[in-house]
């Protein structure tokens, strides 16, 4: 794996909050792209989990093997530590990371809230994959 891109370091702060937070950035972003709302929410005196997605923050030939599954699962896994010492949690989340806690809230009924921004919900258009393959 590459360096890491400064600031794209991932969030694990333990309040002792009975409220969490899991906070997600995008497909080929990380977590400095929403930085400012975890760091909100730590200000606010909630839990935060904010984890790097895999394959991204270092440079796109890390991501391209990367697939939902795995992303999933590290939204998953977030989410369960903060679970593991909220009573109360929330996802945020963009773009795609936007989806993610649509995804998380079928999974976990018991998740309180979802804020979706941007969320990728739909299939591309042919012309946007089109772009995107020769792109890649």
């Amino acid at each position: 794996m590459s360096s890491l891109i400064p600031g794209a370091e991932p969030l694990s702060h333990a309040a002792g909050s009975s409220v969490g937070v899991l906070v997600l950035h995008g497909f080929t972003g990380n977590p400095g792209s929403m930085r400012g709302l975890a760091e909100a929410c730590v200000a606010a005196g909630f839990d935060v989990e904010m984890p790097l997605l895999a394959g991204h923050g270092t440079k796109v030939e890390d991501m391209v093997p990367t697939r939902w599954s795995d992303w999933t699962a590290d939204a998953d896994a977030a989410w369960t530590r903060l679970a593991a010492r909220c009573e109360t949690t929330f996802v945020a989340g963009l773009s795609m990371g936007g989806s993610l806690p649509l995804w998380l809230g079928a999974e976990h009924p018991e998740l309180r809230g979802l804020v979706c921004v941007t969320p990728a919900t739909t299939p591309l258009d042919d012309a946007v994959l089109g772009a995107l393959t020769a792109m890649v």
